[in-house]
């Protein structure tokens, strides 16, 4: 308690969270399908770990946070955007 959150972030419409989950579900896909396509231990590895970030990083957005949920929206938003269809070559 204790937070001071403004009347925006107590009522806002629920379905933008909803949105910023599927999001990261389709974010986490992607990093499953390149985890799948891997074909070494280290980049199966790797995006596995981009896995767990995502979903570390959406569950820690405060749930009654409208700018929070509205900032993660967007970056998942872009992520999704920019991810190719096939998992780039990682640098070594």
């Amino acid at each position: 308690m204790g937070e001071n959150f403004g009347v925006e972030d107590r009522y806002y419409d629920p379905m933008i969270y909803d949105v910023m989950r599927e999001l990261a579900n389709q974010v986490v896909a992607g990093y499953l399908a390149w985890e799948d396509e891997a074909t070494t231990a280290e980049e199966k590895a790797y995006w596995q770990e981009e896995r767990f970030r995502t979903r570390l990083d959406v569950r820690a957005v405060k749930v009654d946070s409208l700018r929070e949920v509205q900032a993660m929206t967007a970056k998942l938003r872009d992520e999704l955007a920019a991810m190719p269809e096939h998992a780039p070559t990682l640098v070594r």
